[in-house]
């Protein structure tokens, strides 16, 4: 889990920052429209880590890939969404972790699981990025993943 994050933090800190950059309000204090869905859209790459056969690029390099549990097939793209939408809980997350060491929070939600795979070479996932095909399921994972970053969004804006 520490991996995984520390990898997604090297790549999407850099885009947040040019974003910040470039569409920062005068206002120090609040964010513009541009900054804001742009910044969104780079989370929700974080939320979709595991979006390529189950696994990020830490489990890639550990050698272990999120599975469904009913199915015992690499977990698609909407389950491993639903299973990373628990990361802004992550005291929570780290919580349930401890308690039960073999599932996380997000793994009760999206009824997932994580399993020893073969490690890979984590530059395969770019070659797997090229042949991705989005498929109906795709489409599907992305738009709940805007809708559940617009509700993260409201919430935070109004909390």
């Amino acid at each position: 889990m520490l991996l995984d994050h520390m990898i997604m933090c090297f790549v999407i800190i850099p885009p947040l920052i040019i974003i910040s950059l470039l569409f920062k309000s005068s206002d120090p204090f609040s964010t513009s429209p541009m900054e804001t869905v742009a910044s969104l859209f780079v989370i929700l790459i974080y939320f979709n880590k595991d979006l390529l056969n189950g696994q990020s690029a830490a489990k890639r390099i550990v050698g272990l890939q999120v599975m469904d549990r009913k199915t015992g097939q690499p977990a698609n793209e909407l389950k491993c969404l639903l299973r990373n939408s628990t990361i802004p809980l992550w005291p929570l997350e780290v919580l349930v972790s401890l308690l039960s060491p073999a599932r996380r929070l997000g793994d009760f939600i999206a009824n997932t699981r994580v399993e020893i795979a073969d490690k890979q070479d984590v530059t395969l996932i770019f070659e797997e990025l090229k042949r991705k095909k989005l498929t109906s399921l795709t489409w599907w994972t992305f738009l709940v993943g805007i809708l559940y970053m617009g509700l993260l969004w409201y919430l935070l804006d109004y909390l």
